[in-house]
């Protein structure tokens, strides 16, 4: 079975869904990226291919970046 690859990446601070090395959005929220890339994986699926979902998610800051940003 083919198998397609649709990733949800935050691209110079807006969020978007990739698919075959193309991006599409923007879209406001995390959320929203996250239900648009579902709703396609899942007509893919109907369609006959193996998708995959893959959510690549802004870093979490860490309490040592805050405290070099206030020194």
């Amino acid at each position: 079975m083919a198998q397609v690859n649709y990733t949800v990446d935050l691209v110079d601070g807006a969020w978007m869904v990739g698919l075959n090395d193309k991006h599409f959005g923007p879209y406001s929220t995390l959320d929203a990226a996250v239900t648009a890339a579902s709703k396609a994986a899942h007509k893919a699926e109907a369609q006959g291919y193996d998708a995959l979902l893959t959510i690549n998610a802004a870093p979490e800051p860490t309490a040592d970046a805050g405290a070099q940003q206030a020194a």
